[in-house]
């Protein structure tokens, strides 16, 4: 069995995909505290959770990681993932600590490039799109950490596990050299080895040198390194993409508030017709039910009238300062608790629209965005079907004795046609 430990809904589906498009079976838990409940059935090859850890305290994460592991049944020949983000977001250090100490690992091999995004290591540091990683793109700002590109930094500040770095030189030396470095760093004690990896080759002779070492690993990355991992496990299963029942309209939410969902909102304004929901947070905050039903009726009626559906809010990153300002001193809100309460409404408006009309295709984009309306619709697993984008997959879920199409983006993935794509890939326009 595979066992994939991601700390949201797109960071699990995006790497269990890598794992489905090689004929692997994927299911992804979504709520950690219904494991109890699942039995793994015995055709499954890849399981994925997903924590919901990556906003929570550090404290929490470790817990929640324990109870969880402790439920699972993982045995020495299981392979084990620890899916990060790709721009370095969550509890990586105290995740990857928990883990590794649990279930007693020797090493955990860290690189968390995803070449088809710029998003690479060099010297340790994380890149993304040519610059150094600039968090308050990316993140809630729960982290606030001066070298926000160093990852030996960024895990010395939530874990004690002695660090050691394979240099992009010794990696493009090749798979001895790698594995080289591996075994000398064990003997040393060092317990996380981040590995600077610049393209797919890189990642795959990562894996190559790990899969040769001797000891136990915790492999740990983004959807780029599990792409490698996963064809070291294919299964002869038919992969070829085939979305049914995408007949009748698309509901687009895109809750995130990273600057490129606009950009992709806006390219596929220009390029379909859309029925839309520009959400108003400070009016929704005013008036919360009233406001709420009103954008429910609009989009019902955009849907019987078999138009597309986007909901969104332009209130995005580099502009939101004053609206979050304003709204969280009005409702005594941290910051976290704004984004969630932002989540909740979003996913309210989304799952009372898809219960009320025959929507069965959606795109939700944003962790926060896909766990929640998946929560209100009482979904609890997702069938990974195939990879549509680099780390955008296609899903299944049953709801209400309908099968709905899910797909799920982070929200800072892609370039400015990416949703325009994701709508012809699945309308097989």
């Amino acid at each position: 069995m595979i066992y994939i430990i991601a700390d949201d809904l797109t960071g699990a589906n995006d790497s269990g995909v890598q794992f489905a498009q090689n004929g692997c079976k994927t299911i992804v838990s979504i709520f950690c505290d219904r494991l109890s409940e699942l039995n793994i059935s015995d055709d499954v090859d890849v399981f994925v959770i997903d924590t919901e850890t990556r906003e929570v305290e550090s404290r929490v994460a470790r817990i929640r990681l324990k109870n969880i592991l402790e439920k699972l049944n993982i045995n020495d020949k299981d392979i084990v993932y620890k899916k990060v983000d790709s721009t370095l977001r969550g509890n990586i250090g105290a995740e990857i600590e928990e883990i590794v100490t649990i279930l007693e690992k020797d090493i955990c091999v860290l690189s968390p490039s995803f070449p088809p995004y710029q998003r690479i290591t060099v010297d340790g540091n994380l890149i993304v799109n040519e610059k150094s990683l600039k968090l308050p793109e990316y993140s809630s700002g729960i982290r606030n950490y001066k070298n926000n590109s160093s990852i030996e930094y960024i895990l010395k500040k939530q874990s004690t596990l002695p660090i050691a770095q394979i240099g992009i030189n010794d990696v493009n030396k090749g798979v001895k050299d790698i594995l080289k470095k591996i075994k000398l760093f064990n003997k040393k004690g060092k317990k996380v080895i981040i590995i600077d990896s610049v393209s797919g080759k890189d990642l795959k002779r990562i894996i190559q040198s790990s899969l040769k070492f001797k000891g136990s690993i915790l492999f740990s990355g983004s959807a780029g390194l599990a792409k490698y991992l996963s064809k070291f496990y294919e299964k002869k299963r038919n992969c070829k993409i085939n979305i049914c029942n995408n007949i009748g309209p698309v509901l687009v939410v895109a809750g995130s508030r990273n600057p490129i969902i606009m950009e992709q909102i806006k390219y596929l304004k220009s390029k379909m017709v859309f029925g839309e929901i520009k959400i108003d947070l400070e009016q929704v905050f005013s008036e919360n039910n009233d406001i709420l039903e009103t954008y429910v009726s609009k989009g019902i009626n955009a849907i019987e009238e078999n138009y597309h559906l986007m909901v969104y809010t332009d209130s995005i990153y580099n502009e939101k300062n004053s609206i979050n300002e304003k709204i969280m001193l009005k409702k005594a809100l941290c910051f976290r608790e704004l984004e969630v309460e932002i989540k909740n409404i979003f996913s309210r408006l989304a799952s009372k629209i898809i219960n009320k009309t025959n929507v069965r295709n959606l795109i939700l984009t944003g962790g926060d965005i896909a766990l929640g309306v998946c929560k209100e619709l009482g979904i609890s697993n997702l069938h990974i079907i195939n990879e549509l984008l680099p780390g955008i997959p296609l899903s299944i879920a049953n709801h209400d004795k309908i099968s709905l199409n899910i797909i799920t983006k982070a929200g800072g993935f892609g370039t400015k046609s990416t949703l325009y794509q994701l709508m012809k890939k699945l309308k097989n326009y």
